[in-house]
């Protein structure tokens, strides 16, 4: 435009310009705008938010191995995963000592365990 030569701006070529800068200042604006809304969505995940999110997604974890470890089947208390999973050990032990014929002796050929069932070994001397 000539602005360090000392030539004098003239009337269309000062519109030109002053409707460039206009543009430029709502491009700038609507960056500052998107800018803005994307720090207001960071600031919502607080520490205690992603802790949430954090408990939310292990009880999943746990509910989902718990079913595949118990069976679909299998009553499971979500609220207390570790006392749910006891309690299926510890009626599939009673399963197991209730069918056992005569204690104290191994049997020459064990049978094969069940899908639904634990068994457990026990040597002593």
């Amino acid at each position: 435009l000539g602005e360090g030569l000392g030539a004098k701006e003239t009337p269309q070529q000062r519109y030109q310009r002053l409707q460039h800068e206009v543009q430029e200042l709502v491009r700038e604006v609507e960056q500052i705008q998107n800018t803005v809304k994307e720090a207001a969505a960071e600031e919502e995940l607080t520490p205690m938010a992603l802790a949430r999110q954090v408990e939310g997604l292990k009880q999943q974890l746990v509910s989902s191995h718990l079913e595949k470890l118990l069976g679909p089947t299998a009553a499971i208390d979500f609220a207390d995963p570790d006392g749910a999973l006891a309690k299926r050990l510890l009626q599939q032990l009673e399963v197991a000592k209730c069918s056992k014929a005569t204690p104290g002796k191994s049997p020459a050929k064990a049978p094969a365990p069940t899908g639904d069932a634990v068994t457990f070994e026990l040597y002593w001397r």
